[in-house]
Order: C-alpha cells, then structure tokens, then sequence
C-alpha cells in the first residue's frame, strides 16, 4: 500500500522476487490522478509482462477488495484461495498517514490470503524491541569509538560448514564433532555455547541475533575473546557489552535500510543485505554462506522438537534460569517443557517442512545421517570473511527516522531521549 512516485515499482521490475503478481494500492487522488502518473503506469506494466509478472494498480479510498480478490484469484490460476500466498506490505509513511486504510485492507482483504502469519505476528511482537536494541547499541558503538565488522560475505570453494543448534541431538553428535573438527567451519548458535565450551568445543563464530533479554542468559560463561560474534544493531544489548569481536548483517530492517544507504553514498562501502525468511538462526547461517562456492553444510543440534525427555542440550541458558526455581517437586524438565513439545507445530513445523525440502538442493546432511559410505568431505579450507572495518555512520536524525518510518514503533519519551542524548 502507497506508490507514490512509483519508486518500489520500478526497483520490483529491476529484482524480480518470488512473488508472480503484485498488486499496488494508491488512495491519494491527486497523485493517481496525475497524467503523468498514470502514463508510467501502463509502462510499468508492460514491461511486467515482458519478465513473466503481473502487475495490478488500483486506486481510492473505497476499493472493491472482493472483486480484487477474485481478480487475483484469477490471475494466479489457483483452484482454491488457501493455495494463495498473499503478503501486505505497507510504505511506512503510509501506514502513519492512513492507520485506518491499512486497517480496512487487513480485515476485508488480506485475510482471505493467510494475512496473520507467522512472520507478521513476530515482527508485531518485536518491533518495538528491535528498534529501541538498534539505537541503544548503535549508541554504544559511537561513544565508545567501538570499530565493528560489517558483514559482506564469505568465500570459498568446497567448504564444509557447520551450524550448531542446541536441541539434545547435540550431545549424541559430540564425538563425530570432535573427531572431525578440523574439517568445518563451525557457526554455533548462542544457546549452545554452555554446552559445547564445556566440552572444550570451540566454534569458529557465534550467531546470535535474538533481541530479547534471554539471550544474556546463553553467555553467562567464561567465554573466549576471540570468538567472532555474528550479529545485528538490533540485536540483545548484552552483547555489545562482551569484548568479542562483532560482525554486523544487514537484515533488511528499515533502520539497516537507512545505514545501508548511508555506507554506498558516504562512503561507497556495500553492505549486502540477507534475506532470512525463517526467521531463525539456521536460516541466517544458510543465507550468509550462499556465497561459498560447492558448499557442504552440515547440521546437529536441529530438530525443533522435545528429545530424550528434554527440550535442548545441557548448559543453555534456559537451564541457567531455571535452575532457581527448581525443587524435588519440579524438575528442569518440567518447566522447560513449553519450549519444545513432543510434536512439531506451528512455525517449528513449517520451518522444518522448509529445511527438508530445501535438503538436496542446499547439500544439508545431518551428522546423525552419517554412515560408512557417507564420509565427511575433506576440504580445501574453511571460508573466509569479507567485511569491512568501521564505526557506525553519524546519523544524528536517526532515532527521528525510525519513528517517523515505523510508525508508533518508539515511544514519545523514548524517542526524545534518543535526540538528546545522541551523540551521533
């Protein structure tokens, strides 16, 4: 919703994304009204044709979103309105501007197309928490004079990677870990880290990019200094605390948005964005490597279900905070059972549904698939990164920004702390 200058039409014509139709909605008369506008229109959908996409413009503040609806139906050829996948994206400005349009949109459209999905309810979750984590760490990073990594890519040839999540496989794939340890190059998630430090584990990079409080809890151990941390500006606050080295990923956030721009125009650094759909850490992994050329990427640890009676391995930070509570009348076991089920459901399920579909095209193996006639590829050498070295661009309007773009996202009094105190 909002086209205005036809900006985000042009920029869908130049990378063409998954998506096969695309609909445009402009309630403001005196822009759809303009010739000029409504020229670029018919060119704009002209060439979609050309590429193999449909474009759809309708305008006014009272469309008919039932024929709309049945029109895109249509134009998808789908037998049933669930085979759709319909997703809302509303221009900033206008989701400040007309609260109540987007509104009208959701209700009487959208949720015929699956609108509230997983992604959309934890984006609404923590929004506020991403944003109020990106300026207090941005913050942090220019009073200190903190330099950081800023993640480009890694590269290799014939690299085996590994990520390691924290579910109990983790602890039967040990040993193969161990034994092969040279072989990969190990991405650990942040809740595994009690675990595989105290077996002397020690991953190449750490991914963490969890914005909650809870996170602090994974690193409550004495950990190496050395270890990269993978990470983002919205990231938990906690970790910008630690003397580790920090690699920022452009996550596509609006404020990353803003500081991307800032690095090609300032200082004609790019800073990629990637793409992370799963909205987890495995997903991050998958995506940061795709660079590295025949890539082998391994998993343990990953199963998004309840196994040998416990939802994750030992030593996570779950297991720090719960311990406290614990008593010969309820065990460890019982208040970590919320996390994860005996059963996959929800988003766990789709994401796994994803992970092994995507297996052989991604050359995903789990370690516990490993047989006698399945070895571990000896590699060329492990990837390596590029990035570039600076401190965050000196934006003294961004706090203004971010509320202005993300529409109720910061609070009044939060928002004029930011311009106060900011030394940016």
């Amino acid at each position: 919703m909002g086209v205005g200058a036809l900006h985000s039409a042009r920029a869908i014509l130049e990378t063409k994304g998954t998506h096969s139709i695309i609909l445009f909605w402009e309630p403001l008369a005196e822009i759809y009204e303009l010739p000029s506008f409504q020229a670029e229109i018919r060119e704009l959908i002209t060439k979609g044709n050309e590429i193999g996409l449909t474009l759809i413009f309708f305008t006014g503040t009272n469309p008919d979103f039932s024929k709309l609806g049945n029109d895109l139906l249509a134009a998808s050829n789908a037998e049933k309105q669930t085979n759709v996948k319909w997703t809302l994206y509303e221009t900033p400005n206008y989701e400040r501007l007309f609260p109540e349009l987007v509104k009208t949109c959701r209700n009487h459209f959208v949720s015929q197309f699956r609108s509230q999905t997983i992604n959309e309810t934890t984006i609404g979750h923590f929004r506020k928490v991403w944003t109020h984590n990106y300026l207090k760490n941005k913050t942090k990073l220019e009073s200190r004079k903190e330099k950081v990594h800023w993640f480009q890519s890694f590269s290799a040839n014939l690299a085996n990677v590994l990520f390691l999540g924290a579910s109990p496989s983790l602890e039967s794939d040990l040993e193969t870990i161990q034994t092969n340890r040279e072989e990969w190059t190990i991405f650990a998630s942040d809740s595994s880290l009690g675990f595989l430090l105290a077996k002397g584990l020690i991953p190449d990079y750490i991914v963490s990019f969890d914005s909650g409080r809870g996170t602090s809890y994974h690193f409550l151990m004495d950990l190496p200094k050395d270890i990269p941390i993978i990470t983002w500006l919205g990231g938990a606050s906690d970790l910008f605390e630690l003397p580790n080295p920090k690699i920022l990923v452009n996550t596509g956030h609006p404020l990353d948005q803003i500081v991307e721009h800032i690095f090609q125009t300032e200082t004609n650094q790019n800073w990629p964005h990637y793409q992370n759909s799963s909205l987890n850490l495995l997903g991050m992994v998958l995506s940061i490597t795709e660079n590295i050329k025949n890539r082998n990427f391994w998993l343990s640890g990953v199963s998004f279900i309840a196994e040998q009676g416990k939802s994750h391995c030992k030593g996570t930070g779950y297991e720090r905070y719960y311990l406290p509570q614990i008593h010969r009348k309820q065990s460890l076991e019982s208040l970590t059972k919320r996390l994860y089920s005996g059963v996959r459901k929800g988003k766990n399920q789709i994401v796994w549904e994803a992970l092994n579909s995507e297996k052989e095209k991604h050359k995903i193996q789990f370690i516990s698939e490993l047989t006698p006639f399945n070895k571990i590829i000896k590699t060329k050498g492990n990837g390596t990164l590029n990035s570039f070295q600076g401190f965050p661009p000196n934006i003294s309007d961004l706090a203004k920004w971010a509320n202005q773009d993300q529409s109720g996202i910061i609070h009044s009094k939060t928002l004029n702390t930011w311009l106060r105190f900011s030394p940016g």
